[in-house]
């Protein structure tokens, strides 16, 4: 069954479909790790990053929220963080705000259960963000700083 969402993913055009998918491997990343958190699926989460719809794009987020929000889980994403983390990186500046303050929780989550994870030079993409007017947005960032 997964396998045959999996198929379906990069051709479907409908936005809530590919949404879902991505919310429903996030879980199952986190349920059955063993089985599920492999390159071989991450993939389609960073693939899905560079999704057109802004919600897929939060879906894959909050997919890997809850994958780095583990120190065990963020153990098995070292492929997966050398491969998209500038992708992560540089949608701390989406044009969807939602998903910017998700992705600034994201790049938290990354600090606190990934050490040597972020560069200098990615933190240095966020410190801006605190000075934005989007209260949501610059208190997340303020997050990221304090915990940096």
């Amino acid at each position: 069954q997964l396998y045959c969402l999996l198929l379906r993913l990069p051709r479907d055009v409908v936005p809530d479909i590919r949404a879902i998918c991505m919310e429903e491997l996030g879980m199952w990343m986190k349920t059955y790790a063993a089985s599920f958190l492999t390159d071989s699926y991450l993939k389609y989460i960073g693939w899905t990053l560079y999704d057109k719809q802004w919600e897929v794009r939060l879906q894959c987020v909050k997919a890997l929220q809850g994958l780095y929000g583990h120190r065990d889980t963020a153990a098995h994403m070292e492929f997966f963080t050398r491969r998209f983390k500038s992708r992560m990186v540089s949608m701390v500046l989406d044009k969807e705000l939602s998903v910017a303050v998700e992705v600034v929780k994201l790049l938290t989550l990354m600090l606190e259960n990934m050490e040597e994870a972020l560069t200098d030079e990615d933190c240095q993409s966020v410190y801006p963000i605190v000075f934005v007017s989007n209260r949501p947005l610059a208190t997340a960032a303020g997050i990221f700083l304090y915990r940096r």
